[in-house]
C-alpha cells in the first residue's frame, strides 16, 4: 500500500489542529454549564453538539486551505 503524503499531511494537521481547539472549547462548556447547573445528560448534549459545529467548520476550512494549495 501506497502513503498518500499530501492527504496524510492534511489528515495530521486537521487532527492536531482539533486537539489543540478541544480542550478550551471543552473546558468553557463544562465551566458554562456547571455555573448555570446542568445536568450531566444536558450537559453531554450540549458539549456533543458544540463539538460537532465546531468540527464541521474545522474541517471545511482545513479542506478549502488545502483545495486551494493544489490549485
Amino acid at each position: 500500500m501506497e502513503i498518500d503524503k499530501p492527504a496524510l499531511k492534511e489528515t495530521l494537521h486537521d487532527v492536531f489542529l482539533g486537539l489543540l481547539i478541544a480542550f478550551p472549547v471543552g473546558f468553557t462548556t463544562l465551566s458554562i454549564c456547571k455555573m448555570i447547573g446542568l445536568s450531566t445528560l444536558i450537559t453531554s448534549f450540549i458539549q456533543t453538539s458544540i463539538f460537532l459545529l465546531v468540527s464541521i467548520i474545522r474541517k471545511y476550512y482545513i479542506r478549502i486551505l488545502y483545495k486551494n494549495k493544489l490549485k
